[in-house]
């Protein structure tokens, strides 16, 4: 006969890094449904967005690439933590330049969730969970 299979549970610190990228998801997606709205009212020109499309398309990515990596938690693959730490402690380093630069209430809330996400998977237990 062959042994039951031994299922190991997420640990805590794993699944608030993942409910804060999820949370990381959806606050531009809403950002992203109201430009959306705005520019179907036809408040604007598309056409004369030149650099800000480019911007609007690169944190498009960059959300999606923060869901993809949340989403991929429960392979438990050792590639999904660090890139998730490369890519949080980048943000950390572009909301804080904003912060000094422009302090606003958004860059403090992005700030505070890639710090916390960066601080819940630097322990040990994160780690030993991303062991594949």
């Amino acid at each position: 006969m062959s042994e039951p299979y031994k299922t190991e549970l997420m640990p805590q610190a794993v699944k608030t890094a993942r409910l804060l990228m999820w949370i990381q998801v959806a606050i531009p997606l809403i950002g992203f449904v109201v430009l959306f709205i705005f520019f179907l009212g036809g408040s604007t020109s598309i056409g004369g967005l030149g650099i800000l499309s480019f911007v609007l398309i690169l944190s498009l990515a960059i959300t999606v690439l923060i869901g993809v990596l949340a989403a991929s938690y429960p392979s438990r693959k050792r590639w999904v933590r660090i890139t998730v730490l490369v890519i949080e402690s980048l943000m950390i380093l572009e909301e804080g330049y904003g912060l000094v630069t422009d302090s606003s209430f958004n860059g403090l809330i992005s700030l505070a969730l890639a710090v916390v996400v960066v601080v819940q998977l630097s322990r040990p237990v994160a780690s030993a969970w991303f062991d594949r």
